[in-house]
């Protein structure tokens, strides 16, 4: 575990110990979720070990936040989250101390782009779905706007992450995840701010193809890694055999 006299380039600005804490939890999560669904994570080399970065994923199921956190432990980063979820004391201040960030009711978009710019700009991670929601067959769907809004200002390297594997275990349409599956998460090579810049010049909905395709790509990756060491039997056939593009007229 890295010591706590690194959390100021890890996550400028957090105390020693809210850095060790969440090193701490990160890390038995992502032994649980080893030991139960045998979780490998490749390309953390391609993780920044300081400055702003903001890293974006696709969303397959309720397990993706612990399970990304959990893969990039060594940046703890920052998710905005809804004002809703703060108002239980005891659950507000746990997601509170792993960097969670509310957005007051009224604020919407603006107020979450001005919370996301400001962590950036003090070097911290900053961590994202795009999508917005949960897919419902595991390929990645289109990006919201705001994201591309995000990148555009923040003026930070945007760091493409897939998980793949999630969607099976817990998948929308049931209430607890199944105990049976695997997990696969990769970090791709980060985005360099020039390059979201050019991007951005072409139009929003460039950027946006651009950093879903990357992570669709990884995603893609991972369920051909999963496929191969499991001998075919994980991940099970289904629609997200084939990448979203597939599917274009």
């Amino acid at each position: 575990m890295t010591g706590l006299g690194d959390a100021g380039r890890r996550a400028p600005g957090r105390g020693a110990l809210s850095v060790a804490w969440c090193t701490l939890c990160a890390t038995l999560l992502f032994w649980g979720f080893r030991l139960v669904w045998r979780l490998r994570v490749t390309g953390l080399g391609n993780l920044p070990r300081s400055g702003g970065i903001l890293v974006v994923s696709n969303h397959q199921s309720f397990l993706d936040p612990p399970v990304c956190g959990s893969s990039i432990r060594e940046r703890p980063y920052t998710i905005i989250a809804r004002e809703s979820l703060f108002r239980f004391g005891p659950f507000g201040a746990l997601i509170r101390s792993f960097g969670a960030v509310p957005i007051e009711r009224g604020s919407g978009d603006l107020g979450a782009l001005r919370t996301a710019i400001a962590q950036l700009a003090m070097g911290r991670c900053v961590f994202m779905f795009p999508e917005g929601t949960r897919n419902e067959d595991g390929r990645t769907k289109a990006f919201k706007p705001g994201v591309a809004l995000l990148a555009r200002k923040a003026r930070a390297p945007v760091v493409p992450m897939a998980i793949e594997g999630a969607n099976d275990i817990w998948p929308r349409t049931r209430r607890l995840p199944r105990l049976r599956g695997r997990l696969e998460v990769e970090v791709g090579e980060p985005i360099p701010a020039a390059t979201v810049e050019a991007w951005s010049r072409e139009g929003a909905d460039v950027l946006l193809a651009n950093m879903r395709r990357r992570i669709e790509e990884l995603r893609m990756r991972c369920r051909a890694r999963m496929r191969e060491r499991a001998g075919g039997r994980w991940p099970a056939p289904g629609p997200a055999d084939r990448p979203y593009w597939e599917d274009a007229p």
